[in-house]
């Protein structure tokens, strides 16, 4: 599926899943959903992937700035939530080791390392060095990507070293279904998101 399919995928099903009930919930829901659900494809060789991957670190920049301008605008106190959860040296270790996972991973040929659950429990003990309460929408947005993926024509090695994949071989990764995901995708994030705000 292509990028931006996987990205509101991944937000409907972290919303859905985790069921946010604040502003700052929310925020972090869809930021680290997100991450989640577009993180795998930093493995693809093309220029259309480097996008993605160039998107990927815009998400993670802009994430950075909503929380910074949710702490000063709504008082939602999430960095000092991750400073005084994690501590500075802890907080540089998870950075560390989610970077060079995803080094490593991006070297690694597609649907490999970067799609599998070994690739997701690195990640997740990263980041729940950093601030553990995003972990289960990273989780969430992960699995996403890793599951519509599992329909395409391509193999996906779930168990990563090991060689095998798994593939139902259902649909190509762009076309109808792909659109059928974005469209299914945006309504869903649109209806949780107004779900959240209403429950405030």
């Amino acid at each position: 599926m292509l990028g931006k399919t996987h990205m509101m995928v991944g937000i409907a099903a972290t919303l859905t899943v985790t069921q946010p009930k604040s502003i700052t919930e929310l925020i972090l829901a869809v930021g680290a959903g997100s991450v989640g659900a577009l993180i795998s494809d930093i493995d693809v060789g093309t220029s259309s992937s480097h996008k993605d991957a160039d998107k990927v670190t815009l998400l993670t920049v802009g994430l950075v700035g909503a929380v910074l301008l949710s702490d000063y605008f709504f008082d939602t106190r999430i960095a000092q939530r991750i400073l005084s959860d994690s501590g500075v040296m802890r907080m540089v270790s998870g950075c560390l080791i989610f970077v060079l996972a995803c080094a490593f991973g991006k070297e690694q040929p597609h649907r490999s390392f970067m799609h599998s659950f070994l690739a997701l429990l690195i990640l997740d003990f990263a980041l729940g060095m950093i601030l553990p309460a995003i972990v289960p929408y990273f989780t969430v947005g992960f699995l996403s990507h890793v599951a519509i993926d599992l329909f395409n024509m391509k193999k996906v090695r779930l168990f990563y070293p090991m060689k095998d994949g798994v593939c139902l071989g259902l649909c190509r990764a762009k076309g109808v279904v792909n659109n059928a995901c974005f469209a299914v995708g945006c309504a869903v994030s649109a209806l949780e998101a107004a779900l959240v705000l209403l429950r405030m």
